[in-house]
Parts: structure tokens; sequence; C-alpha cells
């Protein structure tokens, strides 16, 4: 198939080595191609607007949310959520929005390829399933939160009054729930789903 007549695939991510990795990626399929990289929600509505076939879209964009650009172009253009935080409320929200599929960005570029295949043909795009959401108590997220923030369980201890014992108990806690094998996987976990902001806590 000429490159001018496969389909276009937009990609709205501000990460730019993930975006170029992927259209690379799209440049060496035989039936698709990159239609354009976009980095903001503003520059996505000019190739939205323009000639894209299915669009690749992050929900956290430096000028706004990708949930926003779904919104408005759905009822056009196949929009599947490509996201770090893969949870069961975003992903509920993305469908209100009209996404046709939300996946997460450790998916294969296989299931990547998958969804835009299925998006351009009107069939059920292969989703990802949702994490649940983890339920911490206050005292976890207060341990956790100061975790993200680079502090030991010692200086936890001193900062919430409580003993290094009960400090520690809290952060094997914090571990089993997020399924977490050590303190820095667990804040990397809860990153991830949304919990807390690395190097700033909640």
């Amino acid at each position: 198939m000429p490159p001018a007549a496969r389909p276009s695939v937009v990609l709205v991510d501000d990460h730019r080595v993930f975006a170029d990795a992927l259209a690379l990626a799209l440049a060496t399929q035989p039936d698709l191609r990159c239609g354009g990289i976009a980095h903001t929600v503003a520059q996505a509505g000019e190739l939205l607007g323009a000639a894209a076939d299915v669009a690749l879209v992050d929900l956290d964009l430096p000028d706004g949310s990708g949930l926003a650009l779904v919104e408005q172009y759905a009822p056009h253009v196949p929009m599947i959520v490509l996201t770090a935080h893969v949870r069961v409320d975003l992903a509920r929200r993305a469908a209100a929005a009209g996404a046709a599929g939300f996946l997460g960005k450790d998916a294969s570029l296989s299931e990547i390829l998958d969804a835009v295949r299925a998006a351009l043909t009107g069939v059920p795009v292969p989703s990802r399933e949702p994490v649940a959401p983890v339920h911490l108590t206050a005292r976890e997220l207060d341990v956790l939160s100061r975790l993200a923030r680079g502090r030991d369980a010692s200086r936890i201890a001193a900062d919430l009054g409580i003993s290094l014992h009960t400090t520690r108990d809290h952060i094997r806690a914090v571990l089993a729930k997020l399924g977490a094998h050590s303190q820095l996987d667990a804040v990397v976990r809860a990153d991830r789903l949304g919990i807390v902001a690395v190097g700033t806590g909640l």
C-alpha cells in the first residue's frame, strides 16, 4: 500500500521519546502511517481536525487533559487512550467520553497496533483491564507520601510522631497492598496509579 494511502495515526503525547519511538514503529507497518505527533492539546486540535483516521492519546498533557480531546473528537475520529495510569476510574471516564479503547503505556507494540487496527475497522478494541483501586488508610497514605519525597523510616517516624516500629509496620502494609517488593517499587507503583506524585507526595 502506498504510504499516502495508509490510514493516518495521530499520536498525542508529551513524552517525546515515547511518541517518537511509536512513530518509528508505525513507519515500519505496511498498512499504517504516523499522521503527526502532538505534544499539547492545542497541537492535537490542529492534527485531529485535519486527516486523522485514528488517534492514540495520553491523558496528562501540559495544557490540559486528553479526555477533553476524546470528548471533542471521538464522534469523528476513533480515540484510543494510552496512559501510564491504568486505573478503573480513568478507564470509566475515558469510556464515558467516547474513547474506542484504553491501554497502558506498558502495553506491547503488538497490543497497541492491534488496538489501532481494530479501531480502524470498527470492531471492539482490545483494552487493558484497569487496576482496581488500592485502599490505604489515612496513616498509610501519610507514610507513602513521605516515601515518595525520599524520606526514610526514621524521618517519617519523627515527622508523624510515631515509633519507628509502627512506621515500619505501616510501610510493610503499604508494600503488601500495592504488591510491591521494595519501598522504591511501592513509590513507582503508587505514582503509576495516581496515588502520589514522586518528589511531591500527595
